[in-house]
């Protein structure tokens, strides 16, 4: 029985020495392949960690990836301590293979990179290094730097910090969606709709003074230019309301012309009778 024991435990002892295995990653700029996979599904999981002003920085999380995809799906964890300096994250793929690299910022102390629960393919531990993966004739994914303190999801739906991204890696918005947009009903909020404009005492600009500033601006009053849209886009709500409050003051401007169109047919008709 004691042979026994010792044989199970040369054998999880050696499971474990196998499933962790660790490189040094420095910061001089370059990509350092991780691993790789041909034909099949793999996965491994990480930790890394290099020193900063207080405590070590670490970036932990799983990397998913797949032969002839260019894509992965891939969960990060960050923390640190004063300049973080986190890594960023590649995959490379060939069609027959695919592989994983990742390259630490620049300024950052060598750190120590493990890999451990590593799923088929080849575990390459930085063992090739590269100035630039765009030359090696794959398609070629290069992910945004992780963000400090924070948990990211990248994948075909990204979330990080609560923000929900997909098409994008780095949503800034509570959702950021890089596509067309699909549905059956948009409910948008909005506050202070222009119902205001038929209060009494409010001053409608003038026709002519309208002209006046599109002839200048060539864009109606208020409403954001053409350049502006294309740099910033449009909040929906705000631009419901601003064309709201245009329509709501071209409505008033009709009324006013109807009441002038009434005056005047009925001085013609006047004219007509005296006739």
């Amino acid at each position: 029985m004691r042979h026994l024991y010792i044989l199970i435990t040369f054998f999880f002892s050696s499971v474990i020495s196998l499933s962790a295995q660790q490189f040094s990653l420095p910061a001089d700029g370059k990509w350092y392949l991780v691993a790789k996979v041909g034909g099949m599904h793999s996965e491994f999981e990480y930790v890394y960690k290099h020193a900063t002003a207080h405590t070590p920085s670490l970036v932990s999380g799983r990397i998913q990836f797949i032969n002839a995809q260019n894509f992965s799906i891939q969960e990060h964890h960050s923390m640190g301590y004063g300049n973080w300096l986190q890594p960023q994250f590649a995959l490379l793929n060939f069609g027959g293979e695919s592989q994983i690299w990742v390259k630490a910022a620049i300024g950052a102390d060598v750190g120590v990179f493990k890999v451990s629960n590593f799923l088929t393919g080849s575990l390459e531990l930085g063992s090739i290094s590269d100035d630039n993966l765009n030359d090696n004739g794959g398609i070629v994914t290069i992910y945004n730097t992780i963000r400090d303190n924070s948990h990211t999801y990248v994948g075909n739906l990204n979330v990080i910090d609560g923000n929900v991204g997909i098409g994008t890696d780095l949503p800034s918005e509570k959702l950021s969606v890089n596509g067309k947009i699909r549905a059956k009903e948009i409910k948008v909020e909005a506050t202070n709709w222009p119902d205001y404009v038929f209060e009494d005492g409010y001053k409608v600009e003038t026709l002519k003074g309208l002209e006046s500033y599109i002839k200048t601006n060539k864009h109606l009053p208020e409403m954001p230019t053409a350049k502006e849209v294309e740099t910033n886009g449009i909040a929906v709500s705000e631009m419901l309301k601003l064309q709201q409050k245009k329509i709501e003051e071209l409505t008033l401007h009709l009324i006013e012309l109807g009441k002038k169109v009434e005056a005047q047919d009925a001085y013609i008709k006047q004219l007509k009778n005296k006739k």
